[in-house]
């Protein structure tokens, strides 16, 4: 018998870091051990629980749907991108319903990039993108972010970057893990960019709600030139608290969204039937998770930033940008002389406190830890309390 060996694209392709810990998060609670994650959110929304109620007592639940997406879906999701983006869409050819946001971001380099192109990607970025470059056979090309500057990237560089085989860029907007949310002013210079080098952006918008301090979020398919060259991601995981059910979508014009439907034909064929219908109904309520308003929820989430950020600041040897959107601080922790992966796992062995290396989310991300702030004050502040415990032992090198 063959002896089994890993395809060579697996080569530099690992198990995701924060599922990791996430992993051993539950394993420690299973054990008795309290884990304070700062990941506690609110319920969601009832209405989402009993529409997908009410489709699994009808046969429909039991049936693929349309592999485009619910119908019903599809036309709430174009009442949303109305409504809140700015943006007109036909259901029927510019809207694809996926396995959450992430399932819309994979499914388009797939059907977008070949082998011998270069896809930019934010560094430090979400963890995911490179993997799906890699997986995808193109070749993923960094972009350095900095930190000075709240995590943006500087527009000379961003364009050095690019060559003749460059075909894609990733943009997260708001940041994760760095937190950044970009003006319309900077969105521009990104438009015009890649405008004049012929690039496709795929727009990661999943966290296009959490925005603070009076900020407003733009679409980037909204700038002129735009529209017929980004692939728009969206998922109702975040804001409504359905991480778990796996919906979300990508808009682009019919000419980007065909040959990606025709991927998730051949691969997932389309999600859960009772989940999109729990989506279609929380996309056209006015609330979100703990069914409270989506101001009310994210005044909430700035308060508690606030309380991490505080918090992490008042720890020597510990600094952090203050995020201007998402729900991440990606805190400094370069001083204390360990990576970022051997003090994440001693953090969590052994002060039970979660937290994802900032290494999985590129070179840059070294000596970074990211933490999420979903959790009520209290408990931000007691988690910050045992990390900072735990962190003084370790002592600051100068």
């Amino acid at each position: 018998m063959r002896r089994v060996i890993a395809a060579q694209r697996m080569q530099n392709v690992t198990f995701s870091a924060s599922q990791a810990v996430i992993r051993r998060a539950r394993e420690l609670r299973r054990q008795g051990v309290d884990v304070i994650d700062f990941g506690t959110k609110g319920a969601t929304p009832k209405h989402a629980l009993d529409e997908a109620a009410r489709m699994l007592s009808t046969p429909e639940a039991s049936a693929y749907t349309d592999v485009r997406g619910l119908p019903a879906l599809r036309a709430a999701i174009v009442r949303k991108l109305a409504r809140d983006n700015g943006l007109s869409a036909d259901s029927d050819t510019e809207i694809l319903v996926t396995l959450g946001g992430k399932e819309g971001v994979f499914t388009a380099l797939l059907a977008l990039v070949d082998r011998g192109d270069e896809v930019l990607i934010e560094d430090p970025g979400w963890l995911a993108f490179e993997p799906m470059v890699r997986l995808a056979g193109a070749t993923p090309v960094p972009v350095p972010l900095d930190e000075t500057r709240g995590f943006r990237f500087d527009l000379d560089r961003l364009a050095a970057s690019i060559t003749p085989r460059t075909k894609v860029f990733i943009l997260c907007n708001p940041h994760n893990p760095g937190g950044r949310v970009l003006s319309r002013a900077e969105l521009e210079q990104v438009a015009a960019l890649a405008e004049r080098r012929d690039l496709i952006v795929i727009a990661d918008e999943a966290y296009e709600h959490f925005v603070y301090d009076g900020r407003r979020f733009v679409s980037l398919a909204t700038i002129d030139g735009m529209r017929e060259r980004t692939v728009t991601v969206q998922t109702v995981s975040k804001i409504f608290n359905m991480f778990g059910w796996r919906v979300g979508w990508a808009m682009a014009d019919k000419r980007l969204l065909e040959p990606m439907l025709a991927v998730h034909s051949h691969s997932v064929t389309c999600p859960t039937s009772f989940a999109q219908a729990g989506a279609a109904a929380v996309l056209d309520g006015s609330v979100c998770e703990d069914d409270r308003p989506i101001p009310e929820v994210v005044a909430r989430y700035q308060a508690q930033r606030d309380a991490i950020v505080r918090g992490l600041r008042a720890i020597p040897g510990v600094s952090c940008v203050l995020p201007e959107g998402a729900y991440f601080v990606f805190a400094n922790v370069s001083r204390f002389g360990l990576s970022s992966a051997a003090l994440s796992a001693q953090l969590l062995e052994t002060a039970h406190v979660a937290t994802t290396p900032g290494s999985a989310f590129g070179a840059l991300g070294e000596g970074h830890l990211r933490l999420v702030f979903n959790s009520p004050v209290a408990e931000i502040e007691r988690g910050v309390a045992r990390l900072g415990e735990a962190l003084g032992r370790f002592g600051v090198r100068a």
